[in-house]
């Protein structure tokens, strides 16, 4: 589904990206003091062209 505004995201979005980094992080050991630019990283390759649907299914693959 498309969203009428860009750069939207639902709180389900937000919530399966965050759960995602924190995956990310744990298996990557990247520690606190790191995780602002890991996090600002992650996002953009994350959200980088895809549908909120294509987001939430790629980063909350098991």
């Amino acid at each position: 589904m498309d969203r009428a505004i860009p750069n939207r995201h639902s709180a389900f979005d937000l919530d399966a990206l965050r759960e995602a980094f924190k995956k990310s992080a744990r298996e990557n050991d990247i520690g606190p003091s790191d995780w602002a630019e890991q996090a600002r990283l992650f996002i953009e390759q994350a959200t980088q062209g895809e549908s909120s649907e294509d987001r939430v299914r790629q980063n909350t693959r098991q």
